[in-house]
């Protein structure tokens, strides 16, 4: 059995930008945080979650609370709302990205899963707009299970693993990623890795790229079953 697990920003949703642009401001609007370093892999932890509770620790010198916490998902999902209400092409499907999980799904030897550094409600909205079924995936994890990107994967590899009742040995499984952080989840997980050909990852010879969905289950033969 193959455990196929995905990122959702750049990797199933082309929503980087919007997403971008709705999470400074809300960073602006809530915390009243400015100047934000957007370079994300210049963060501990490249996920929601992390960038939040690392900008807390060196602006406000303490955690932020969990009320903060909701308080920002809320205004940020609104952001997102109005803005994608306003340019409706602002969030879209990767090509075929809803196509290739539908097929992996179907399949008797494959899971599918997902795991996101963005929060649940946000990634859900992006989800939807885009046209992507998500309803047979095994299982999801996202900002509000982990800090760490590592430890958002491990969340949904756990899940699978408790649904299916075994313990999948780390050659079977997989994640679809399109960011250098993603990369090196994988690598501290001790799992695979396919990145989704850009120029975040361009620098890496070492690894497997595709530039098209259905280039996906040819590379996925190499993976333990």
């Amino acid at each position: 059995m193959k455990y196929v697990i995905f990122d959702i920003d750049g990797t199933l949703t082309n929503t980087t930008d919007i997403d971008d642009r709705c999470f400074t401001r809300a960073l602006e609007d809530t915390f009243h945080f400015h100047d934000i370093d957007t370079n994300w892999g210049n963060y501990e932890h490249t996920t929601d979650s992390g960038i939040i509770q690392q900008l807390f620790r060196e602006r406000e010198q303490r955690e932020c609370s969990a009320e903060e916490i909701n308080r920002f998902i809320q205004h940020f999902c609104s952001l997102l709302k109005e803005e994608y209400k306003q340019q409706t092409n602002s969030i879209q499907e990767v090509p075929k990205a809803g196509k290739i999980l539908h097929q992996l799904c179907e399949l008797d030897d494959v899971q599918v899963g997902l795991a996101t550094g963005g929060w649940r409600e946000s990634a859900l909205f992006k989800l939807s707009c885009a046209g992507i079924n998500i309803e047979a995936c095994s299982a999801a994890s996202f900002a509000q299970d982990a800090v760490a990107r590592r430890d958002i994967i491990h969340n949904t590899i756990h899940q699978m693993n408790t649904r299916l009742q075994q313990t999948a040995p780390l050659s079977s499984i997989v994640y679809v990623g399109d960011g250098l952080w993603d990369y090196k989840a994988t690598q501290q997980l001790g799992i695979g890795f396919i990145g989704i050909a850009n120029k975040k990852l361009s620098h890496l010879n070492d690894i497997l790229k595709i530039s098209d969905y259905d280039e996906l289950q040819d590379h996925l033969v190499q993976y333990g079953s």
